[in-house]
């Protein structure tokens, strides 16, 4: 008989985690079913969108994951997006708060229960991914972390036959962020009907007004998908958020899709939402949309190979004193008129930089042009030497016409490059200076004006100071060697 017992409690044992049980129901989130259904239901009728989504174009979102009462209304925009959509497979990616890791914390159980019911994990994904050396289980972290748990509800509500797939992650380090997005991109490119969700909340525990500013400044820096202006704004502590690993994930798998677009659906923070305004979290609803690509106005990575070999061979030649050797291009891309920027960096140090702002040449000649240049001519600068050419990086932006606008509100830091005219007086930044300096825009512009058109610093606010931005499409040869 005792022996019947033991037997029948390692059953139930074995039963009993067969779906993860709520533990923050009670706490983040209400308890009792209807009481979350209601409050749920409040939720989503009160979003109002001030412009049309194309839900259809949906790659991820990004919520909140604190309590309902401060960040529910928040995350309910970007989840109404979902309603309608015929969504199989979500996948659920948090960071944890309590654990540092690397790799990701995948879950073997047949799924997670809340008040609203059960939903099942999406097996075969486990099956795949457990076979990786990045993915991993453990309960213990997994259970114990609440980013993940408190999206399930909205996607109950919202959502019918879905299965989801949890992800935990410990490590932001760009080397783990592109293991697990290299992995989850082979699991998610053959398959239909999915949407990832990210788990992040923002600024933690400032005031009010200085958390809407970083809040600011790290939603304007999203919009331009530079990873790399994010990372060092997360460096030194401009911006703040806790979920920053599900994010970076989600944008670098968005990169190999397609190329995309960021858009803000809401902001809020705990002082919005009846939290003491001395010490605040921010919340946003983000969506991840794919954007159709522009033909000629993208470069392959073929093109953007030959450009650099152009560059490269061209200094070797000039430098050593050869002639320079005969082009022969025929791709019609290559052979429009381009405006472009030639950057030299000797082990990391700017070495020279110059370049056409208007298309003044065949894209292929304007980079041989600019590449001599910018190795001779730069006046910051001694000429460059043969020698040093062993040391040398060279990078490459190709830019879009520049277009006028009214004033630095329609800047998109880390995207836009910016040109400042008034009289005579004339400067120009790249869109990367941005990420390489970790300015904010006052201070991108501010320097723009005082150090390069030599005018005051805050002539960019003079209304008779002309404002012109432009696109580059950057890229070097470290490029396919790093993130």
């Amino acid at each position: 008989m005792k022996k019947f017992l033991i037997f029948l409690l390692f059953v139930f044992s074995i039963f009993s985690q067969e779906y993860r049980k709520p533990t923050y129901s009670g706490s983040f989130y209400p308890s009792k079913r209807e009481e979350l259904k209601i409050q749920l239901d409040n939720f989503f009728k009160n979003v109002n969108y001030t412009e049309k989504i194309d839900n259809e174009k949906i790659l991820g979102i990004i919520v909140p994951h604190a309590g309902y009462i401060y960040s529910g209304q928040v995350a309910a925009y970007s989840f109404k997006l979902l309603e309608n959509l015929n969504v199989k497979t979500v996948i659920l990616i948090g960071r944890s708060h309590k654990a540092y890791f690397k790799g990701a914390i995948i879950d073997d159980r047949n799924g997670w229960e809340t008040p609203l019911g059960k939903v099942e994990i999406e097996k075969d994904i486990f099956e795949y991914l457990y076979k990786k050396k990045n993915f991993i289980v453990n309960k213990t972290i997994l259970d114990y972390e609440h980013s993940i748990e408190v999206e399930i509800p909205f996607l109950q509500y919202i959502l019918k036959n879905f299965k989801i797939f949890p992800i935990l992650l410990g490590d932001s380090s760009k080397e783990n962020i592109m293991s697990i997005a290299n992995d989850l991109y082979e699991v998610l490119k053959n398959r239909k009907s999915w949407v990832i969700v990210v788990s992040t909340d923002l600024s933690h525990y400032n005031p009010y007004e200085i958390a809407k500013q970083k809040d600011g400044l790290l939603l304007e820096t999203l919009k331009s998908k530079n990873i790399n202006l994010i990372y060092s704004y997360l460096s030194k502590r401009k911006i703040e958020m806790c979920g920053d690993a599900g994010v970076f994930t989600l944008l670098k798998i968005a990169e190999k899709f397609s190329d995309y677009e960021v858009k803000v659906l809401n902001y809020a923070n705990s002082g919005d939402t009846g939290g003491d305004r001395n010490s605040v979290v921010g919340y946003a609803s983000i969506v991840i949309l794919k954007k159709d690509k522009k033909g000629g106005d993208m470069l392959t990575e073929q093109q953007k190979k030959l450009l650099l070999k152009i560059a490269r061979e061209t200094l070797e030649f000039y430098l050593s004193g050869k002639k320079l050797p005969e082009l022969k291009i025929e791709d019609p891309v290559l052979m429009e008129k381009r405006g472009v920027f030639v950057t030299l960096r000797k082990k990391g140090n700017l070495r020279g930089c110059i370049g056409y702002i208007e298309p003044v040449e065949s894209l292929y000649l304007a980079v041989r042009t600019m590449a001599i240049n910018s190795a001779t001519k730069d006046p910051r600068f001694e000429p460059v030497k043969y020698e040093e050419l062993k040391d040398i990086e060279i990078e490459i932006s190709v830019l879009t016409v520049p277009k006028k606008v009214k004033s630095a509100d329609e800047i998109v830091l880390g995207r836009d490059g910016v040109i400042v005219k008034r009289g005579f007086n004339q400067g120009v930044f790249l869109p990367q200076v941005a990420e390489e300096t970790g300015w904010t825009k006052e201070e991108f512009l501010s320097y723009l004006c005082s150090h390069k058109a030599g005018l005051p610093p805050d002539s960019w606010k003079d209304p008779k100071t002309e404002l012109y931005i432009f696109q580059a499409e950057v890229f070097s040869e470290e490029e396919f060697r790093n993130f």
